[in-house]
């Protein structure tokens, strides 16, 4: 790619940016360290003569060209790090062809990727359409930027994509909820707690209580000085089956335990909801936050609907888990049809760089592409490939930083130019 020096010199400092969502400050309204990333990014933009708008710190827009309007929209917030890093994951760090990370997948590099292949094509030649790229603040926990935009009175293009999913091109999305579980807790366990984000499986859950060696050892758990630990493997939480949730062990260890807490281990077992789906895929329910209060314990799940589906569909079942629940709904499924022109031409913009031949996929991430009336996501995941989202130790390949860039800018002169 052109000017990859510079490229990963800005990659540097957004990465060092701590974009994970804190409490919200004069101006910055979902912390200091997302504020910043915003700040580096847009002040790119403007090196590279973009027109850049920021709306008060929610969002950042970057503009060019004249004519129809064409939409490009990514995220510079991302999950907390959590542990099991072999690197300090806001350091951009190179190692046997990789360049580690939190965000080097999702959502920094691709979406920076894509302003330097539109900044290619801004200089190459006048452009046919008016391109609005847009980078949120608040992806990972909830929207707020967007809504935000949207409240204010903004509006986004009806066609975009968003390099925040899978190749070749995805043409529809699972729709993202949360369902949260509990039930009456004054039992013997205390500071019953796991997991740092809902979209992530949980790695890692405690409890303070009694410490029955022969039941420690036979869910996996460790115990000291009256805690227990379970320790698991996180993992996007739309994808609950690439991890180990160790909320599951802790549970099972407390109801051995004597601790009326099977309602709760009914959420982990369950497989009606699950069965559901259709030619995009199936439902997913992963559990991926504990918490406790006073009188409760709190059990908060990713719920994720197969496009075409809406979750209202799924109350009945639900209802038949017997437990006490709330269900958060969050966006519908996302559906472009895959024979569209507009999906066909990034697909084959992909398999003109790759020489491959695959068709429009669904994946069961939601991203923003749903901001979009026809949105589609367009990588930065290649087929087969496990870049560590949401989990210790993310990465981009150097050799995919190159393949990305070509394929952006073959996608992006084939819906603009």
């Amino acid at each position: 790619m052109k000017d990859k020096k510079q490229f990963l010199a800005d990659l540097k400092s957004l990465i060092a940016a701590k974009s994970v969502q804190s409490a919200a400050e004069e101006n910055a309204p979902f912390g200091k360290g997302v504020k910043q990333a915003l700040e580096i990014f847009l002040s790119v933009a403007k090196r590279m003569g973009f027109t850049v708008i920021n709306h008060e710190n929610y969002l950042g827009e970057i503009v060019c060209g004249e004519g129809e309007e064409y939409g490009v929209i990514g995220h510079l917030d991302v999950v907390p790090a959590g542990d099991g890093w072999h690197s300090d994951p806001f350091v951009l760090t190179f190692k046997d062809g990789r360049y580690y990370g939190r965000g080097t997948t999702d959502d920094k590099a691709p979406t920076l990727l894509c302003l330097y292949a539109l900044n290619e094509l801004k200089n190459a030649a006048p452009l046919k359409r008016k391109v609005r790229f847009f980078v949120g603040c608040n992806e990972e926990s909830g929207w707020a930027d967007v809504e935000y935009y949207k409240q204010k009175g903004g509006a986004f293009p009806k066609y975009g994509f968003s390099p925040d999913g899978d190749f070749p091109v995805v043409y529809a999305e699972k729709g993202p909820n949360r369902a949260v579980f509990e039930i009456p807790y004054r039992g013997a366990f205390r500071n019953v707690a796991g997991g740092v984000a809902v979209n992530a499986v949980c790695a890692y859950a405690s409890a303070e209580g009694v410490c029955d060696e022969a039941l420690l050892k036979k869910h996996g758990l460790v115990g000291r000085n009256g805690k227990m630990e379970s320790f698991g493997k996180s993992a996007h939480g739309s994808y609950p089956e690439l991890g180990k949730n160790a909320i599951r062990p802790l549970l099972a260890y407390m109801r051995d335990c004597g601790e009326n807490v099977r309602a709760l281990l009914s959420v982990f077992d369950d497989k009606t909801i699950s069965a559901v789906g259709n030619e995009t895929g199936g439902a997913t329910l992963s559990p991926n936050l504990i918490e406790q209060t006073e009188d409760k314990l709190i059990l908060t799940a990713d719920f994720r609907v197969p496009a075409k589906m809406r979750a209202e569909e799924f109350l009945p079942l639900f209802d038949a888990l017997g437990v006490k629940y709330a269900l958060i709904k969050g966006r519908d499924p996302l559906y472009v049809p895959k024979d569209s022109e507009y999906v066909q031409k990034l697909a084959a913009a992909y398999n003109a760089v790759t020489g491959e031949n695959l068709q429009p996929i669904s994946q069961r991430g939601a991203t923003f592409a749903s901001v979009f009336e026809n949105g589609t996501a367009f990588g930065p995941e290649f087929p087969n490939e496990d870049n560590r989202i949401h989990a210790p130790d993310e990465f981009i390949s150097d050799e995919n930083i190159d393949r990305m860039y070509e394929i952006y800018l073959a996608g992006l002169k084939a819906v603009i130019q």
